[in-house]
C-alpha cells in the first residue's frame, strides 16, 4: 500500500520590519537555526513528504533554507502580501492537479511539535476533509 502524498506548504514572506532587522523573519535562529529550519523540521518529522514555501521577492536564502531540510522544496514568490489566503495562492502550481494532504503551516510559529501535526495528519487520513489548528498568542 503507498502513502498518501503531503505537502508542507509554509508561508515565510514576513520581512520581520517590527524586529527592525534587515534579515527575513524566518531567518533568525532560536537554539541555533532558524525558525523556518524548526518548522520544516517539525514537518519532516511528523511524515509529511514534500514542502514548498511562499517567500517575497529577494529572499533566496529563505528558499536555501527549506532545502536544508527539504531538498526538492519548491519556492513561490508572493509579489505582493495580500494576507494568508493570497500568500496561499502565490504557491497554486504547487497545489494545482496535487493529489494529497496539505498541511499549510506558518515559517514564524516554530513551538509546532511533530506529534501535534502527526495527528493532524492522521484526521485527514481517517476522512476528515479540513483540521484546523489554532492557539492563544
Amino acid at each position: 500500500m503507498s502513502q498518501r502524498a503531503s505537502l508542507a506548504l509554509v508561508l515565510a514572506a514576513g520581512q520581520g520590519t517590527r524586529m527592525k532587522s534587515a534579515r527575513p523573519k524566518v531567518l533568525h535562529e532560536i537554539a541555533n537555526a532558524p525558525m523556518l529550519a524548526h518548522v520544516l523540521e517539525t514537518a519532516r518529522q511528523s511524515g509529511l513528504h514534500d514542502a514548498a514555501v511562499v517567500v517575497a521577492p529577494g529572499m533566496d536564502d529563505v528558499v536555501s533554507v527549506a532545502r536544508s531540510v527539504f531538498p526538492a522544496a519548491a519556492g513561490f514568490i508572493q509579489d505582493r502580501q495580500l494576507g494568508t489566503g493570497h500568500a496561499v495562492l502565490a504557491a497554486r502550481d504547487a497545489l494545482e492537479g496535487f493529489c494529497g494532504d496539505v498541511v499549510v503551516l506558518y515559517g514564524d510559529t516554530p513551538l509546532i511539535r511533530p506529534q501535534t501535526l502527526a495527528q493532524m495528519l492522521e484526521r485527514l487520513k481517517n476522512g476528515a476533509g479540513l483540521v484546523v489548528l489554532g492557539f492563544e498568542a
